[in-house]
């Protein structure tokens, strides 16, 4: 067997149900479908060998998806569309296998931009003036609470863009070493009100930006 790289980038779509599976589950989920397609593997060394696999930027629980990469390797190369075919039928109902690509180099994995966007409840829930009143601050600090500690964060470096359109809040959010913005804590910041403002439920991710270097 051939064993030459094989680098293989999908985007996926994750919607009903499936939202509310942890990253954990997901990577599982992927794991036994690729299993089930039978195509060549390229799995690590040791007692307990693992697919090479990778999801680069996980979805918060209950958050659904738009295009979601999700990379893994194979020992010698396979159509694309070959690909496509047998890992979508291993694929439960929810988890929609968009696009697949093949690179003889490893591609990056790491995010640079996140996309989102949230349904508004209220026509007035959030005006131009005041997405230039937040995105004019130099400074945004929120409070994060993890176990029994209270954090300070500054998410303002990662707020990138915000646009109403089609009665709707878009957000970009850059992601770097140091972490990124929740879209949560935009919303709060822009005053809106979860149940009032908007559904977190209908919070969708758009789009997973990928930086051009390894």
């Amino acid at each position: 067997m051939s064993q030459d790289k094989n680098y293989v980038r999908t985007r996926f779509r994750i919607r009903g149900d499936l939202r509310f599976i942890s990253h954990h589950d997901l990577m599982r989920l992927f794991a036994r479908a690729l299993r089930r397609s039978e195509l060549p593997l390229a799995v690590s060394g040791g007692y307990n060998p693992r697919i090479k696999m990778s999801l680069p930027a996980a979805l918060s629980v209950g958050m659904a998806g738009d295009n979601e990469p999700f990379d893994f390797e194979l020992t010698r190369w396979v159509k694309p569309s070959e690909i496509k075919t047998r890992l979508t039928e291993e694929l439960p109902e929810g988890l929609d296998l968009k696009s697949v690509q093949i690179a003889a180099t490893k591609p990056s994995r790491n995010p640079s931009e996140l996309s989102y966007r949230v349904p508004l409840l209220r026509a007035r829930s959030v005006t131009e003036r005041k997405l230039e009143e937040v995105l004019a601050r130099s400074e945004i600090v929120v409070h994060r609470q993890k176990k029994d500690k209270t954090k300070e964060v500054d998410i303002r470096p990662f707020i990138k863009a915000l646009r109403i359109r089609d009665q709707a809040l878009h957000m970009l959010l850059k992601f770097t070493q140091r972490g990124t913005a929740r879209p949560e804590e935009v919303l709060q910041t822009l005053g809106c009100k979860p149940d009032v403002d908007y559904l977190e439920s209908r919070i969708r991710r758009n789009d997973v930006n990928l930086s051009s270097s390894p």
